[in-house]
């Protein structure tokens, strides 16, 4: 099962992600759209439907939760392709997420992330649609500080980045290039 769920590569179609995840949540059709945008955006809902895969009722319930149409793609036409780049990165991520087990990062990586997204000039408030719609009210406890934000370079939205092991910062150390902003090893980009 989990086979369906690793296939996945961030290159793929919006409808091979669905029909993938469909297959490894154990259903004969694709994921509903709503719901696969959700769980990409999602990590709490993501969760959820792994953890429901074996019990169809729960599953129905998640799959047709009324909070799934906030992640309706409504957009104009000129940022459609912005918005399907955002999905396939997020799906990507949700992927190798996924790979590694979907695990969190311990608490001081999450305050260091955050702390170094909060001093970086790529911090931003959303300004497309699907980046409004992951985003929340920010708090004062650590990890969501930013909630409201994402990041210029990625578009991705911070408060779920910065807790994913598998995910860096696309931006530079200022004083050490061989590192990304959060004092991590920088990746290499072709």
């Amino acid at each position: 099962m989990i086979q369906e769920l690793l296939q996945i590569k961030p290159t793929d179609s919006f409808q091979d992600m669905r029909d993938r995840m469909g297959a490894f949540l154990g259903m004969n059709t694709p994921i509903p759209e709503n719901a696969m945008r959700r769980a990409v955006q999602d990590q709490d809902y993501a969760n959820n439907l792994i953890t429901c895969r074996n019990a169809p009722g729960f599953l129905e319930v998640l799959l047709t939760d009324p909070e799934n149409e906030q992640y309706a793609l409504n957009t104009v036409q000129d940022n459609e392709i912005s918005n399907v780049e955002l999905i396939q990165k997020a799906a990507g991520a949700f992927m190798r997420w996924g790979k590694a087990g979907f695990s969190v990062v311990d608490d001081t990586t999450l305050e260091i992330r955050e702390n170094a997204c909060m001093g970086c000039e790529n911090l931003s408030k959303p300004e497309k649609k699907l980046q409004k719609l992951v985003t929340s009210k920010p708090s004062e406890q650590i990890g969501k500080r930013i909630s409201d934000c994402v990041c210029k370079l990625c578009g991705c939205s911070l408060s779920k980045k910065i807790r994913i092991p598998t995910e860096s910062c696309p931006a530079r150390h200022p004083e050490n290039s061989n590192l990304n902003r959060w004092g991590e090893p920088a990746l290499k980009t072709g």
